[in-house]
């Protein structure tokens, strides 16, 4: 399995390793002037001094963190529109109506069970877990996904509910 690192992932990497780099290279300059037999009354001076200083630096590099990471919150876009799909579970069956997409749709599972709990995970044709939503009886949950590879995709159930648990699969189509 190949693991590979994106943009901005190498860009967190680089933040983390210039932050880290720089605390050190603030201790090994306070521990290199420090004297000692320092008056009590200087120390704190100084402290209150800097105490400001590093307040205000962590204010804008936390700051920052949380708005940049604003633009990769995982809340679906309201402007986008696509088909919805009721989704059900039991014992030990998915059923889902409609079961056919196109590729690049945007889906809303509309997801529920009719007996216990169950965890819906869809799978891509490759195996890869896309999405996961849990299923209770008396709730309506949504997953939504945008389909954009063509193939045969796999419904799963993730939270064991009985001793058929593990045929608790569906597929469906996603033609290009």
């Amino acid at each position: 399995m190949e693991v590979t690192f994106g943009g901005f992932q190498i860009a967190v990497l680089a933040a983390f390793l210039f932050v880290a780099l720089s605390l050190v290279a603030i201790f090994a300059v306070v521990a290199r002037q420090a004297r000692r037999n320092v008056e009590f009354a200087e120390v704190t001076d100084t402290g209150y001094r800097l105490r400001r200083y590093w307040f205000a630096f962590l204010c804008v590099l936390l700051g920052s963190g949380v708005v940049l990471s604003l633009f990769f919150l995982p809340y679906p876009d309201n402007a986008k529109s696509g088909a919805t799909v009721n989704v059900s579970g039991g014992l030990f069956y998915w059923s889902m109506s409609p079961d056919t997409f196109k590729a690049g749709s945007d889906v809303t599972f509309d997801v529920t069970s009719s007996d216990v709990n169950h965890g819906l995970g869809v799978y891509d044709p490759d195996g890869v877990l896309v999405g996961s939503v849990q299923a209770m009886p008396g709730y309506q949950n949504q997953l939504d996904l945008t389909l954009d590879e063509p193939g045969t995709y796999m419904l799963a159930c993730l939270e064991y509910c009985g001793y058929k648990h593990h045929e608790m699969m569906r597929e469906f189509e996603v033609t290009p």
